[in-house]
Protein backbone atom coordinates (compact mmCIF):
# COMPACT_ATOMS: atom_id res chain seq x y z
CA UNK A 1 0.00 0.00 0.00
CA UNK A 2 1.35 3.10 -0.77
CA UNK A 3 1.03 7.23 -0.56
CA UNK A 4 -0.87 8.09 -3.79
CA UNK A 5 0.58 11.41 -3.81
CA UNK A 6 4.69 9.90 -3.74
CA UNK A 7 4.68 6.41 -4.17
CA UNK A 8 5.93 5.68 -0.99
CA UNK A 9 5.36 2.59 0.93
CA UNK A 10 2.62 2.82 3.85
CA UNK A 11 1.79 -0.58 4.84
CA UNK A 12 0.89 -4.02 3.38
CA UNK A 13 -2.33 -5.39 2.71
CA UNK A 14 -1.81 -8.17 5.11
CA UNK A 15 -1.78 -5.99 8.27
CA UNK A 16 -5.28 -5.12 7.13
CA UNK A 17 -7.95 -5.52 10.34
CA UNK A 18 -10.97 -4.95 11.38
CA UNK A 19 -12.30 -2.54 14.07
CA UNK A 20 -15.91 -2.79 15.31
CA UNK A 21 -16.24 -5.87 12.99
CA UNK A 22 -15.39 -3.86 9.81
CA UNK A 23 -11.69 -3.04 8.02
CA UNK A 24 -13.49 0.03 5.89
CA UNK A 25 -15.70 2.67 7.98
CA UNK A 26 -16.69 5.81 6.43
CA UNK A 27 -17.20 9.36 8.68
CA UNK A 28 -17.60 12.86 8.53
CA UNK A 29 -15.44 15.03 11.17
CA UNK A 30 -16.60 18.19 12.38
CA UNK A 31 -16.15 20.42 9.43
CA UNK A 32 -18.57 18.19 7.51
CA UNK A 33 -15.64 16.34 5.41
CA UNK A 34 -16.33 12.61 4.40
CA UNK A 35 -13.59 10.29 4.94
CA UNK A 36 -13.73 6.42 3.91
CA UNK A 37 -11.02 5.11 6.28
CA UNK A 38 -9.44 1.17 5.89
CA UNK A 39 -8.18 -0.05 8.91
CA UNK A 40 -4.38 -1.52 9.52
CA UNK A 41 -2.21 -2.92 12.33
CA UNK A 42 0.50 -1.14 11.63
CA UNK A 43 1.74 1.20 9.13
CA UNK A 44 5.14 2.04 9.26
CA UNK A 45 5.42 4.47 6.17
CA UNK A 46 3.47 6.99 8.40
CA UNK A 47 4.41 9.59 10.80
CA UNK A 48 2.45 10.49 13.15
CA UNK A 49 1.84 14.56 14.10
CA UNK A 50 0.81 15.88 17.57
CA UNK A 51 -0.58 14.84 20.84
CA UNK A 52 -2.84 12.45 20.98
CA UNK A 53 -6.42 13.15 21.71
CA UNK A 54 -9.75 11.69 22.19
CA UNK A 55 -11.79 14.58 21.09
CA UNK A 56 -14.01 13.93 18.30
CA UNK A 57 -12.92 10.32 18.55
CA UNK A 58 -14.56 8.25 15.74
CA UNK A 59 -13.66 5.19 17.53
CA UNK A 60 -14.70 5.28 21.53
CA UNK A 61 -11.85 4.96 23.83
CA UNK A 62 -8.95 5.41 21.33
CA UNK A 63 -7.50 8.86 21.00
CA UNK A 64 -5.90 9.98 17.40
CA UNK A 65 -3.45 11.68 15.86
CA UNK A 66 -2.98 12.58 12.43
CA UNK A 67 -0.86 10.14 10.08
CA UNK A 68 1.74 11.69 7.44
CA UNK A 69 3.26 9.87 4.92
CA UNK A 70 6.33 9.25 6.26
CA UNK A 71 7.96 11.07 3.26
CA UNK A 72 5.70 13.58 1.54
CA UNK A 73 3.88 14.33 4.31
CA UNK A 74 0.28 14.29 2.70
CA UNK A 75 -2.49 13.84 5.46
CA UNK A 76 -3.08 10.40 4.62
CA UNK A 77 -4.84 9.23 7.59
CA UNK A 78 -4.52 8.76 11.64
CA UNK A 79 -3.06 6.83 14.02
CA UNK A 80 -5.30 5.33 16.81
CA UNK A 81 -4.46 4.27 20.01
CA UNK A 82 -6.24 3.00 23.19
CA UNK A 83 -7.54 -0.71 24.06
CA UNK A 84 -5.48 -1.45 20.92
CA UNK A 85 -3.66 0.56 18.51
CA UNK A 86 -4.08 0.99 14.21
CA UNK A 87 -3.94 3.35 11.80
CA UNK A 88 -7.06 4.16 9.89
CA UNK A 89 -5.66 5.40 6.59
CA UNK A 90 -7.71 7.61 3.59
CA UNK A 91 -8.71 5.19 0.95
CA UNK A 92 -8.80 7.52 -1.66
CA UNK A 93 -4.59 8.41 -0.53
CA UNK A 94 -3.14 4.89 -0.17
CA UNK A 95 -3.04 2.68 -3.18
CA UNK A 96 -1.99 -0.81 -3.79
CA UNK A 97 0.44 -0.51 -7.06
CA UNK A 98 1.51 -3.77 -8.67
CA UNK A 99 4.90 -5.13 -8.54
CA UNK A 100 7.14 -5.40 -11.58
CA UNK A 101 9.45 -7.65 -12.04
Amino acid sequence: MRCTACGHGITTPDQAMRVNGRHAHAFFNPAGIAYELRCFRTAPGISAEGAPTGEFSWFPGCRWQIALCAACRTHVGWLFTGARSFAGLISGRIRTLPVND
